[in-house]
């Protein structure tokens, strides 16, 4: 599946936070799992991160390497949309999507976070990524709650996505259920902010 640069900085914005729990297949410890189920979802805090998103957009659109990603996709979109593409069309398309992959993957792209085990580790590279800092700060978030507001959502995210699909009935012991409640009412305006997000990463106001 081939994913768009502009919605990679939107998976970052809002997914990168447990990417390296995915990625090794990792359980968040005890500890971890008890404060995020704490943890209250609210759109005072959906407004907080909405600022704080804005801002790191703003300062992640002015990254070269950010900048050198958009230009490759740029040129692999061209290229796609070409319906009689020559061989050598073909072979650069290849290599411009490797190029991509190399960027999007490398240890200090613009795109990446790097690898986290727990909360904390989470909180330590927000704090290591001058634009995720400068933006919450601005937002008046700290990085512990940006980390734990994103597990949070994703976690009942997932649980409610499961529950509309019908493939779950009763609620994981380690869920908050006001959190599936708080995603249900509100997936109207959570759509729309990830659209508005995906809309600034493109370039649009």
């Amino acid at each position: 599946m081939k994913h768009s640069a502009h919605r990679g900085v939107v998976a970052l914005l809002l997914l990168s936070m447990i990417s390296g729990l995915s990625a090794q297949g990792a359980r968040p410890a005890d500890a971890d799992l008890k404060e995020v189920a704490n943890y209250k979802l609210t759109m005072a805090t959906v407004e907080k991160v909405k600022v704080a998103t804005r801002a790191m957009i703003a300062e992640i659109k002015k990254d070269p390497k950010y900048q050198q990603l958009m230009k490759l996709e740029a040129e692999i979109e061209a290229l796609e949309k070409k319906d009689d593409r020559t061989e050598a069309e073909d072979q650069k398309l290849a290599a411009l999507n490797e190029q991509k992959e190399k960027l999007e993957s490398s240890a200090d792209g613009p795109l990446s976070l790097g690898q986290a085990n727990s909360l904390s580790e989470m909180e330590a590279n927000i704090r290591k990524s001058p634009p995720i800092a400068k933006a919450l700060e601005s937002a008046g978030m700290s990085p512990r709650e940006y980390a734990t507001f994103m597990m949070a959502m994703i976690q009942a995210s997932m649980v409610a996505g499961f529950k509309k699909a019908g493939m779950m009935k009763e609620l994981p012991k380690d869920v908050n259920p006001e959190n599936v409640k708080f995603i249900e009412e509100h997936e109207a305006e959570l759509k729309a902010m990830q659209e508005e997000f995906e809309k600034l990463a493109k370039g649009g106001n």
